[in-house]
């Protein structure tokens, strides 16, 4: 049987407050249903992939499966039921995450890895129950009452429903629950803000390495890349780099020291090579004198199992003040400053229609997907003078820091969640009556 140290499993709770098990604040609960492939009534069924991290339920890309009509006819989710990831998780990420059902679904059930609880709204507000459980499952607690299969978590639903949750009074509940509300609110406001940000950023880069920032060009001209303004120049890749792709070198390597850094296929991200993900492999000077990495050093991938991935690259932003390498799944480019400016070529290595052409020549053998020197160096780019390339990287890294910015803000925001969450929920903050409307 579960036993807990504490007066609930969040933890202690304010002498007014009462401690009561999941199984006596709900009405009921049950299982979904996979159903079929064909059969007489389609019916959308949600499952673990609509779950979100953040509570909210994605229902871009909802299964549709088949029951018998008498089934499909006692289908049905209700404004405040509760979705409670049963089985899936992963090897960070605990299984039993929240989902909250914010309005009537006639007809729409869930799939047999999830289970629906139905809130007693007499006992407890819907809304601060899946608050309770979504703040044992970030936290990591529910560990405690999950089983380990080989690939998959699953909840111990027994022990589950015999959680001692904290229990203030209702009207306490609707205002920890409004308080949460607004923060969250807050957090999907910021969050549509970078989403906003970031595709401004994105439909700038469109349009900046195909048609430059001038909206009013007259004068085209036809190249082997398309229409381009008047002026631009074509080159191929091997024509502006100093040197050639020279790929780095990957002996075993260690996620801790000691050793040297390596970078390698994780820290190349978003068209930067940030040294976070580096990781450590014995390696002696001759080497390390080889494939030293410094700061404006432009990596690309050349071999990956996902040919999505072949081709991004990344530059290093950071100045390096320690020996450090890079693994042998990198190519290292450099480019010649009288070509172009420092971040125009990596910021256009990032643009759609470069990947596709470069990733278009990746070959697959042996589950990897590869590119080779030659791939690069005879890739088409165009360059327009250099005092155009950087107003071009100019109004990228405004865009940038614009993201930057926004997401900063979210971040800021979701540390104000989790520290309500845990504050709120054992009462270590208490919000007096009136002091927020629920």
């Amino acid at each position: 049987m579960l036993t807990h140290r504490q007066r609930t499993i969040l933890g202690d709770i304010p002498a007014d407050w009462d401690a009561k098990p999941l199984k006596s604040l709900i009405t009921e609960h049950f299982a979904g249903d996979w159903g079929s492939d064909e059969g007489e009534q389609a019916v959308a069924v949600l499952r673990s992939t609509n779950f979100t991290n953040d509570g909210q339920l994605d229902f871009s890309d909802i299964a549709q499966r088949f029951f018998t009509k008498d089934q499909a006819d006692q289908f049905g989710l209700l404004k405040g039921d509760l979705l409670v990831e049963r089985s899936g998780g992963g090897p960070e990420q605990p299984v039993g995450r929240i989902g909250f059902v914010e309005r009537d679904m006639p007809g729409s059930t869930v799939s047999n890895f999830v289970q629906v609880l139905r809130p007693d709204p007499k006992k407890v507000d819907p809304e601060y129950l899946g608050w309770a459980l979504f703040e044992l499952q970030r936290s990591g607690l529910v560990e405690r009452v999950q089983q380990q299969s080989t690939q998959m978590r699953n909840l111990n639903w027994r022990d589950y429903q015999r959680l001692m949750l904290p229990w203030p009074s209702v009207k306490e509940q609707f205002r920890i629950s409004a308080a949460l509300k607004l923060v969250d609110t807050a957090i999907q406001r910021a969050k549509a803000e970078v989403d906003a940000a970031l595709e401004l950023k994105k439909s700038l880069m469109a349009s900046a390495f195909s048609s430059g920032l001038d909206q009013q060009i007259t004068c085209w001209q036809e190249t082997k890349l398309g229409r381009l303004p008047a002026g631009w120049r074509i080159k191929r890749v091997k024509d502006v780099l100093v040197g050639k792709p020279s790929n780095g070198y990957s002996p075993q390597s260690n996620p801790d020291p000691p050793g040297t850094k390596t970078l390698n296929v994780a820290c190349v991200r978003n068209g930067e090579c940030s040294i976070r993900k580096a990781t450590y492999v014995d390696v002696d000077d001759s080497v390390v004198a080889c494939l030293q990495v410094y700061r404006g050093d432009f990596f690309v991938l050349r071999g990956n199992g996902n040919r999505d991935f072949i081709g991004i690259g990344g530059v290093v932003r950071e100045d390096i003040a320690e020996p450090m390498i890079y693994s042998d799944l990198l190519f290292r480019l450099r480019f010649k400053e009288e070509d172009a400016v420092p971040l125009f070529l990596p910021y256009m290595w990032q643009t759609q229609a470069f990947l596709h052409r470069l990733q278009a020549k990746a070959k697959s053998g042996s589950g990897l997907w590869k590119i080779g020197k030659r791939d690069i160096e005879n890739e088409l780019i165009a360059l327009p003078d250099k005092g155009e390339q950087q107003e071009i990287v100019d109004a990228i890294e405004r865009a940038t820091r614009a993201c930057n910015a926004a997401a900063e803000r979210m971040n800021a925001l979701a540390a104000v969640k989790r520290s309500l969450l845990q504050n709120l929920l054992t009462g270590a903050i208490r919000i007096p009556e009136g002091a927020i409307h629920a």
